[in-house]
């Protein structure tokens, strides 16, 4: 396959852009227009004026040289195409509509920031381990998931089979899917939410990126590159605000799951398939040239933490060929890196149990990296029949439990999504025209396991407006015990999601938590704890 461009883009943007770039070619053709409208002017009368005053004619075109030839000069020194956007420093003081707003420093590269009194200013190392990370994911913005924004696929019929982003962008077409998609970019998440995160007690914010922020081939239909000026600022905000960042890849070409927020809906293509192995090489280039940006001094202490590759569904590929990619890109890194420098590295579980990894990650070899798991209730069929009581108190002992082992026995391990949904009902959760698990109505290519429950029903369980006091109280000692587990068992956690459009997935939207008091006010300060 032939790719739209020989290099990254993160090394060739050369256009107008939101981030700053100039547009050179503009600013020629704009000066060759006034030369042939200059030559047009020049008539007989003319002519003979300018004979008779030569002399300074000449003076006068050089000083108009000059002129002309010292802005453009600076305009091709001031800018580095070698180097990727750098976000928008707003000139107007933001305090002008939001009091709480810290003013901008003048230094764009300033890390002075303290996001509380928890945690340490961004100039200083984070001591993962010793403070637990307390993390938000900015699920659903700079990778679409139906289930987050759902209005992006509500406007489609059945028969379109829009599923997925890759669906999306194909069925609308390059110039409206842009148009869409940067409209979501721009009012989904934005410089309020970073302020408002920190508030909520924050250290850290994960944000999941897909492959065609750095890279797009011809028969991929995403929107190429967008995605990652918005990264950036984000990231910026992140720096006015004292959040560190968790870059992580959320897709793979050709698909490492399958699942519909790995860009596309269907089959495996990494590691799998006939294209299998090249789209792997191909993740790898695109770990390694955003690996190259991220270790630069301006954004090391901003992005202290790398998610490898999110979710490879390892339970469905060759475990060993996942492991091997893993050794590789782990090495690759490094070799930019250097051994014990640049981001922590994250890599997935994939599903098969942490004890698999038990000895895989020497700490002699594999330094400054941890190990990723998701945890999820509601997709196991045997926690989601138990009462509400020892839902609320599993993770005390199940998951704090498997955590530990891990700890003492795989590697430095993480938490990187959990959410305080029991079930399955969220609209679109599990794809699209599917169903659900409660109410044994999925139906997937997959055998997944349904909830044996016929009185099961998921009517008005997402109508958190008709949420009584019992069953909001159950959700905020449902949320704590597990960051209660979580930063006692490992070294940290990320919650997912921040946010559902217009509150659509109640329970996986932490802001409406925040605003409504099942999330604590201040993660730092919770209410309910795991008993000893």
């Amino acid at each position: 396959m032939q790719e739209n461009s020989d290099r990254p883009f993160v090394t060739e943007l050369t256009t107008h852009s939101s981030i700053g770039y100039v547009d050179e070619k503009r600013v020629d053709d704009s000066l060759q227009q006034k030369q042939k409208q200059g030559v047009a002017a020049t008539g007989g009368t003319t002519t003979r004026w300018m004979q008779n005053n030569k002399k300074w004619i000449l003076f006068g075109i050089a000083i108009i040289a000059a002129a002309t030839a010292i802005p453009i000069i600076l305009v091709i020194a001031l800018r580095k195409p070698s180097e990727p956007p750098s976000p928008t420093v707003q000139k107007k003081q933001p305090e002008e509509h939001h009091p709480d707003f810290p003013p901008l420093p003048e230094d764009q590269f300033n890390n002075s920031a303290q996001a509380n009194p928890y945690t340490p200013p961004l100039s200083k190392p984070f001591p993962y381990g010793k403070i637990p990370i307390r993390g938000i994911n900015l699920g659903g913005w700079l990778v679409i998931e139906p289930f987050i924004t759902p209005s992006l696929f509500d406007q489609f019929s059945k028969s379109d089979k829009v599923i997925d982003e890759y669906s999306l962008c194909k069925k609308l077409g390059p110039k409206e899917a842009l148009r869409q998609i940067q409209e979501h970019y721009e009012t989904f998440i934005t410089e309020e939410d970073f302020a408002k995160i920190a508030k909520m007690g924050f250290n850290h914010v994960r944000i999941p990126m897909g492959h065609w922020a750095i890279e797009v081939t011809q028969d991929e239909p995403y929107v190429p590159h967008l995605s990652w000026e918005y990264l950036l600022r984000a990231i910026q905000w992140g720096r006015k605000y004292g959040l560190r960042i968790m870059v992580e890849l959320h897709t793979a070409p050709g698909s490492q799951n399958g699942w519909n927020h790995s860009g596309r809906y269907g089959q495996i293509g990494f590691l799998n398939g006939s294209h299998g192995e090249e789209n792997a090489n191909r993740t790898l280039k695109i770990v390694e040239t955003m690996i190259e940006f991220f270790n630069k001094p301006e954004w090391q202490d901003m992005v202290p933490i790398f998610g490898v590759l999110n979710e490879p569904a390892i339970f469905e590929l060759e475990k060993k060929r996942v492991q091997k990619w893993y050794e590789d890109s782990h090495d690759s890194i490094r070799n930019i890196t250097g051994v014990n420098d640049g981001p922590y590295l994250t890599y997935h579980d994939g599903f098969i149990g942490l004890d698999s990894w038990n000895g895989f990650f020497d700490q002699n070899r594999y330094k400054r990296v941890f190990l990723e798991s998701h945890m999820y209730l509601m997709f196991d069929e045997s926690i989601v029949s138990l009462p509400r009581e020892e839902q609320a108190q599993f993770p005390c002992h199940g998951w704090r439990t498997i955590l530990n082992d891990s700890m003492k026995n795989a590697a430095p391990t993480m938490v990187g999504e959990f959410s305080i949904a029991t079930n399955d009902c969220g609209k679109y959760l599990n794809g699209v025209g599917l169903g659900t698990r409660y109410e044994n109505t999925l139906h997937k290519e997959s055998s997944a396991k349904q909830l044996q429950c016929p009185t099961c029903t998921c009517e008005n369980v997402e109508n958190w407006k008709k949420w009584d006091k019992n069953y909001r109280h159950f959700l905020q000692s449902f949320l704590e015990h597990q960051i209660d587990s979580f930063e006692t068992s490992s070294i940290g956690w990320f919650f997912w999601t921040y946010k559902t459009e217009n509150h659509a997935n109640p329970h996986w939207d932490y802001s409406l938590g925040w605003e409504q008091g099942w999330a604590p006010k201040d993660v730092n300060n919770i209410t309910y704890k795991c008993a000893n």
